[in-house]
Formats: structure tokens, C-alpha cells, sequence
């Protein structure tokens, strides 16, 4: 692994996984390629490695992916419309990103490791953003099973605390603006994680990861969103703070999966990887 490309490495997974591949390998060369200037700002600010090259360039722009893929061993595809609440209003912008855009990014590779980040919506999706996902992980598999000589593997993760747009985030700045945050639905249940665990299965998955696998993160129990809501009270706000019940949102489901009960070569625990043979659902494989 000498150069490698991270589509949307400005986000905040990419960033915190840009700053362990630098720190973990001293030959690598990283080719950051996002489209926003801003996070490509904050990026910059946080990272002044000389080894970090960034490529401004939307990844529905086949001219732009076929350069940036230019000789790359490795791609990690992190590059997404994410928000489900935006994906269902503009479910056009959401496939082509998510859909045309991996398609490009797939037509342009021809090294010998790929990896699609994925999400917990994409496991019987109940939206557009969790349809296009899904998509895009048939797409992936799809190479995985055709082409000989390269890895295409999965990580399918669910919602990383911390992230831009994060439901500890939004409530952060209620609490600030109003003292007050709004919640779907008590018992609605989220699988969460943090980015250190995240970057760590990206680290095992690259390291040792094997062709047409899909690695999951978190493997354990979905939290309820009451038990989060608390926790943020706890941290951001006071006795006052209230609790608004505004109900659930176009394209919002009261449950999440990591993984359908029939779904083969899925991995779980990988991020823990240190040569032992991790958790495989073994009866589908």
C-alpha cells in the first residue's frame, strides 16, 4: 500500500483515518478528493503532512475520478449524501452521488484494494439514503466476485459520535440556542460507535481483510435514543433542560440492523483483529 485515494477524506471519518494512516505508515502517500472548500479547509488546518495531496472534484465527474485513480493500489470510497431527512427530498441528488458516484469510482479502480463505507440503513432499507446504500454495496460485491487478483470489501457502519450532523451534535447546539432538544421517538434504537472504533476496523480491514467480506461496527445492543437524550443532558445541559417529542421523521424507522438474519460473509469484532479468526456468521458463508 503505497498510494492511496479516500473519496470524501475531508469528513470527519476521513480526517481522523487520514491522520492514523500517515501516523501508522511513513511511505504511504494519501490523494484526499472532496468538493467542499470548507472541510477541505479544516482538513488542511488539522493535517499539514506533505504526503497528504488534495484533489478538489465531485465524484459524479467520471474525468475528474478516472485522474484522481490514476495509479492508486488503494481506494477507500468514504464519499456520500448521508442525511436520511435530505436524501428523501432530493432523492435524485442522493442516487447520483451515491449510486452513479460509486459506480465511476468502481470503473476508474484498478488496484488491488477497495473499500466501500457503508451504514446500518442499508440493511432492508426503509428510505431513499438506506436504497442507495444498498446499491452501492451490491455494487461493490458484485466486483468482488468477478474480479480476481484485488480485494473489494464493505464496512457497514452505524452512527459515529461525534460526526458532522450527529444527533449529539444537533442537541448540543439546542441546548446552547433554547435549552430545549427535540427527539423522535424514545424508544426509537440506534447502533452507535466512536470514530476511534471506526478507524480501527478501516486499519484490521485493510491490513487483513479478505475479498467479498462485509465488516460490521458496533456488534453489540442498539442504544434508545431516551438513554442518549439523557446522556446529553447530562453533559450539555441542566434540570431544565426539556425534551420535545416531535415524532418520527419522513423516511425514519423505530429500528435499525447491522445485518440481515439470512446475509452471508458478514465480520463482526474485527476491529479488534490481532490474529485470532473473528466472529463470521459461518452458517451462510
Amino acid at each position: 500500500m503505497k498510494k492511496v485515494l479516500i473519496t470524501g477524506g475531508s469528513g470527519f471519518v476521513g480526517r481522523h483515518l487520514i491522520a492514523k494512516l500517515l501516523d501508522r505508515y511513513p511511505d504511504i502517500e494519501i490523494f484526499s478528493m472532496s468538493r467542499s472548500e470548507g472541510i477541505i479547509s479544516r482538513l488542511l488546518a488539522e493535517c499539514s503532512d506533505e504526503r497528504l495531496k488534495i484533489i478538489m472534484g465531485d465524484i459524479r465527474d467520471r474525468e475528474i475520478v478516472e485522474y484522481a485513480s490514476r495509479d492508486k493500489d488503494t481506494v477507500i470510497h468514504l464519499a456520500a449524501m448521508k442525511r436520511v431527512d435530505l436524501s428523501e427530498i432530493n432523492c435524485a441528488e442522493a442516487t447520483s452521488i451515491n449510486v452513479i458516484g460509486t459506480m465511476n469510482i468502481l470503473s476508474a479502480f484498478h488496484g488491488d484494494t477497495f473499500i466501500l463505507m457503508s451504514t446500518d440503513k442499508a440493511v432492508e432499507p426503509a428510505n431513499c439514503y438506506g436504497a442507495t446504500k444498498l446499491i452501492a454495496e451490491r455494487l461493490v460485491m458484485e466486483k468482488a466476485h468477478k474480479t480476481s487478483g484485488a480485494r473489494f470489501m464493505i464496512i457497514r457502519s452505524g452512527n459515529v459520535m461525534g460526526s458532522t450532523g450527529s444527533v449529539m451534535e444537533i442537541w448540543k447546539n439546542q441546548i446552547e440556542a433554547s435549552n430545549e432538544i427535540t427527539l423522535t421517538h424514545p424508544d426509537m434504537l440506534r447502533f452507535y460507535t466512536s470514530v476511534d472504533v471506526v478507524t480501527n476496523l478501516y486499519i484490521n480491514v485493510l491490513e487483513h481483510g479478505e475479498n467479498g467480506k462485509i465488516y460490521f461496527v458496533p456488534s453489540g445492543e442498539p442504544i434508545r435514543l431516551k438513554e442518549l437524550a439523557e446522556q446529553a443532558i447530562r453533559m450539555y445541559g441542566n434540570e431544565k433542560t426539556r425534551i420535545k417529542v416531535v415524532g418520527l421523521r419522513p423516511g425514519e424507522r423505530m429500528y435499525e440492523k447491522m445485518r440481515r438474519d439470512d446475509e452471508p460473509n458478514t465480520v463482526s469484532g474485527f476491529e479488534n483483529y490481532s490474529g485470532r479468526i473473528p466472529q463470521v456468521d459461518i452458517r451462510h458463508n
